[in-house]
């Protein structure tokens, strides 16, 4: 198998003329003109650019057109030569990257030795592309204020973007794309993978890339061409800065603390101390020259000290209502080079490193004692070699590798020899966990990326063509260690404690224990890829873009015991071929107004977070999770009786000699549930139909917008196959399973294998089938004014539904099957990442006359996302999952912090919590020292109106915070101040 993958990535990366793809780049193309307006062709061409000196040169076809693509995007120099005509000379064009700039270029008859120069704005509206997004540049990544200085927060600038500001995890910051799972996203650096290939981008990117380091980035959020692709959500493609000609840089600090900051709200209610916070962001980055127009460098450095304030709520235990920090310390470098060894040869390579442990991490409704921590290192690596072949062909070869090692456990693990049975049990009250987190696991991920690509600007077949083909090669593997829940958690079902040893409604009803020892096993994929694009221009209005993309995904699973698939039969989906098709029609052939439309089918890529279970939940494993009693709790306390079930009987303490009795460590164990895979599982696919108009009004002025429909197909979602059913329909009542025809068969298959001592499996057994379904319906509308008479402005507003009848959240179950049948049309409803609004306000301003005083702001206004209301006290149709919706009406809950729904629909997610409202500005003076030497120093104020932003409350009818703001939004900050500096040269 090894071997047929091997040969088949050499035959697509060399039996084919792969191409070359804009990822971290950006082109330019154009006509050359006569006097007359006739086309020039054998015009001489140069593209320089105007920092760093390097360039590339081509030469004008017959028909007087050029293309130059594969260059860095920046500041460049766009020259013509031809003998009888004068120089033409036109400087100071920025090219963005991702972007086709179109230029005309006349030439005037005369003597070489004269020159032309020629003074005009970049345009705006790339009159060539269906794609739909924009670009941040780093004037915005520097100029706006920024809460906790990560890259991914500036995305939501955007429409069609809903960014999450994390408090759990440094860097974790995410945004949701299309009504779809933040997993669904691809974040490229120069060109590179940057994903975090096990759970996905729901935490951001890999390895944190530091703003100062960034030079520009793309949002592409539907319709991205062939090239890019292992994404139903958005292609995030960025670009580091790289040296220059003059030695240049920066050094920065920002800084907050207690002071800076006011009260939350909850600290305040609850007369809770304010925390002892603190922030710094320093660094600083450094470029220049190794050798003149040939040669340069980039180095940068960044340092975070954090202690972020955390207030613990708990309304049915006040007593653990206290406040507390978070502590958090990184060091990130990126260094970078460049090196054009000759007109048609240029090389670079970049490393990115990022360590950031955290301690103290108060993760969802914790105790201060149920705190963990996280150490992570991640790092990127990519290296590119550029050749142009011809004077319209090019090939750019690139490797890249991407590690993350990281660990998550409670500081018990770690200060016990990493060893999780010297921990005291967890324990998970109603509203709240105490006593433990149960969290003791690492991991390995190393990804190693290679693909050779090759473009060809063809004119003369019917209109010109910008073609690219393309190949990628990739592996990766990740090792997986899990102590995870090992020292047992006690679930206190009605209870909120504390615990009465003479009071049985105070015992525990459950006990979840990892048995056998802890879980050690590997996951490797490999992923191959090849696509075919071509932007053909037919005339000089109308672009068509053709496109055609096969991703293949290989998962070697051992499918251990596994009867549906056959031991080491794991599905491989080898039918993901995608069209891509789109136009981009030029109004007026003046390049300032375009329709612009396209069809296109993208698919998912497949994270190891979500089929873990196959490769641990086998029939016969050395560690799994086993709850006491199995298949439901023991109804005793809630009915004021203590439990008899044999590990409960004692209240919150750890038999654990009776739990090693019964599994005994270290031995090979025969499972309770298992978790099996479907030999016709399917790689989901979303297919993206869109209709849009941009127009740019005047130099620096563009307006857009686009409707967009997105529908999600043979979406995973989770059977049960061993399903259970209540006699009554109270929730006290046993859940007794019903196996499935299909378990039975395969039971039956086991039990011919190991002996007729095997018996049914008495736990869960899930299967990933292909049947969810989501729809979002978006319009999107963006107005974008650069920077120009001392101010620039951004303002985008989305409209969007998601509806489908899965959650749209990773591998989903419907809370609504019942024997066999997942009940699909009850479990219809909004996606978890339905938020119908979303205004974003942004911009800069430079005021006049003051020397240098400065303005720049960040508005967000989001509505709110859904949740359900049900009511844990009754199981109607006895499947043992509370799902079934209350009836249409309106509810509120009881005390100070109530929230009401009105208007709630019976259905899934049928209610939406409550809205976010953020501004955020910066006010500061500049101070230019001579040359290029400048100074900012500058205040920040975040959440200005001190708006409190709630979380979702619980939507549970027999939860005593039923319908109450417990929590924040994980975005939310109460009001404080940042002083800042930044310091260029």
């Amino acid at each position: 198998m090894t071997r047929y993958f091997v040969a088949c990535v050499f035959a697509l990366l060399f039996g084919v003329a792969p191409g070359y793809a804009q990822q971290g780049t950006t082109e330019v193309r154009g006509r050359v003109l006569d006097p007359q307006g006739a086309l020039l062709p054998g015009v001489t061409v140069t593209v320089r650019n105007q920092d760093t000196g390097m360039f590339r040169e081509t030469v004008s076809n017959t028909d007087g057109t050029f293309l130059v693509s594969g260059i860095v995007p920046g500041r460049y120099e766009i020259t013509a030569e031809l003998q009888g005509f004068k120089k033409f000379v036109r400087r100071d064009m920025e090219l963005e990257i991702g972007k086709t700039a179109t230029v005309d270029v006349p030439l005037e008859v005369g003597q070489l030795t004269e020159t032309v120069n020629v003074s005009a704005e970049t345009p705006q509206v790339d009159v060539t592309s269906k794609e739909i997004g924009g670009n941040i540049t780093t004037r915005e990544l520097v100029e706006l204020p920024s809460i906790n200085g990560n890259f991914v927060g500036f995305i939501g600038l955007l429409p069609g973007i809903v960014p999450t500001i994390s408090t759990e995890s440094f860097g974790s910051d995410s945004i949701a794309v299309n009504g779809q799972d933040p997993r669904n996203n691809n974040y490229m650096l120069d060109g590179g993978n940057n994903n975090d290939d096990v759970i996905g981008q729901r935490a951001g990117t890999q390895a944190r890339t530091p703003i100062e380091a960034i030079q520009e980035f793309q949002v592409i959020t539907n319709q991205f061409d062939a090239e890019f692709g292992r994404t139903t959500g958005a292609v995030i493609n960025a670009v580091t800065k790289s040296g220059t000609n003059i030695f240049h840089g920066s050094a920065f600090e920002n800084y907050q603390d207690a002071d800076l900051t006011g009260k939350d709200y909850f600290a305040e209610k609850n007369g809770s101390p304010k925390p002892d916070t603190q922030y710094q962001r320093l660094g600083g980055t450094v470029g220049g020259p190794i050798i003149r127009d040939k040669a340069h460098f980039f180095f940068s450095l960044e340092r975070f000290i954090i202690d972020e304030g955390v207030t613990i709520n708990i309304p049915t235990r006040p007593n653990f209502n206290t406040t507390t920090t978070e502590k958090t310390r990184v060091w990130n470098t990126v260094v970078r080079g460049d090196h054009q060894i000759n007109a048609n040869n240029t090389w670079g390579v970049r490393w990115l490193r990022e360590d950031s442990p955290q301690y103290n991490q108060i993760i969802d409704n914790v105790t201060l004692d149920a705190s963990r921590e996280e150490n992570d290192v991640d790092q990127t690596v990519v290296g590119s070699v550029n050749t142009v072949l011809a004077n319209n062909k090019m090939n750019q070869m690139r490797l890249a590798w991407t590690r993350e090692n990281v660990a998550f456990a409670n500081p018990c693990f770690n200060n016990n020899g990493r060893d999780m049975t010297k921990c005291e049990p967890t324990l998970a009250f109603q509203t709240y966990t105490t006593q433990q987190d149960n969290t003791a696991q690492s991991r390995i991920n190393d990804a190693i990326q290679f693909d050779n690509t090759f473009s060809w600007f063809k004119s003369g077949w019917k209109g010109d063509h910008d073609i690219k083909l393309g190949g990628n090669y990739e592996y990766v593997g990740a090792m997986n260690v899990n102590q995870g829940n090992m020292n047992g958690t006690f679930a206190f079902g009605r209870n909120d404690g504390p615990f009465n040893a003479a009071d049985p409604f105070t015992y525990p009803e459950r006990l979840t224990i990892r048995v056998g020892g802890e879980s050690r096993f590997y996951e490797k994929a490999h992923y191959v890829t090849g696509f075919f694009q071509d932007k053909w221009r037919l005339n000089n209005k109308l672009t068509l873009s053709l496109g055609l993309r096969y991703d293949l995904e290989v998962i070697p699973i051992p499918e251990t015991d596994d009867p549906l698939t056959g031991e080491g039969n794991y599905p491989v989906d080898n039918n993901n071929i995608q069209p891509r098709v789109g136009f981009a029609y030029d109004l007026g052939g003046r390049g300032q107004r375009v329709i612009r439309g396209g069809y296109g089918r993208f698919y998912e890529k497949t994270h190891f977070e979500l089929i873990g279970g196959l490769f641990t939940a086998t029939p016969f494993t050395s560690s799994f999770t086993r709850d006491f009693p199995l298949n439901n709790f023991d109804p005793g306390p809630r009915q004021g009786q203590r439990p008899t079930d044999p590990l409960l009987v004692n209240g919150p303490t750890l038999n654990r000699a009776l739990v090693e009795q019964l599994f005994p460590p270290g031995s090979l164990l025969r499972n309770t549930g298992a978790s099996w895979d479907n030999p016709d599982r399917l790689v989901p696919s979303t297919d993206q139909f869109s209709i849009g108009y941009q127009h740019q009004l005047g130099a620096r002025l563009s307006v857009s917008a686009d409707y967009v429909h997105a529908a999600g197909r043979d979406l995973l979602m989770s059977l049960q196959l061993n399903p259970t059913m209540r006699p009554t329909t109270a929730v006290t009542s046993a859940l007794v399973r019903q196996s499935s025809a299909v378990l039975d068969a395969a039971t039956a298959e086991l039990r011919q294998k190991y002996g007729p001592s095997f018996a049914a499996f008495s736990g869960s057994v899930t299967m990933p089938i292909n049947v969810g379904e989501t729809d979002y319906d978006a319009l999107m509308v963006q107005l974008d004014k650069r920077f120009s008479s001392n101010y620039s402005a951004r303002v985008s507003y989305t409209l969007a539904k998601s509806h489908g009848n899965t959650s749209g959240a990773g591998i989903a179950a419907s809370g609504f099957q019942v024997l066999d049948d997942l009940h699909l049309e009850l479990n219809e409803g909004p996606t978890n990442f339905d938020q119908r609004h979303n205004l974003v306000v942004s911009g800069t301003a430079l005021i006049p006359k003051t020397g240098g005083l400065n303005f720049s702001w960040v508005a967000r206004a989001l509505s709110g996302t859904p949740f359900s209301l049900t009511n844990g006290n009754i199981d109607p149709d006895r499947n043992g999952t509370i799902a079934e919706p209350l009836a249409a009406g309106d509810y509120s809950g009881t005390g100070a912090d109530a929230y009401t729904v009105k208007a709630y629909q019976a259905e899934r997610n049928g209610a939406f919590g409550p809205g976010f409202f953020q501004t955020d500005l910066r006010a500061g003076y500049r101070f230019n020292l001579g040359g290029n030497r400048r100074l900012n120093a500058f205040v920040d104020f975040f959440n200005v109106t001190n708006r409190v932003n709630f979380a979702n409350p619980s939507g549970n009818q027999a939860n005593p915070t039923f319908l109450v703001k417990t929590a924040y939004s994980t975005s939310y900050t109460p009001r404080k101040l940042q002083l800042g500096a930044r310091f260029e040269f």
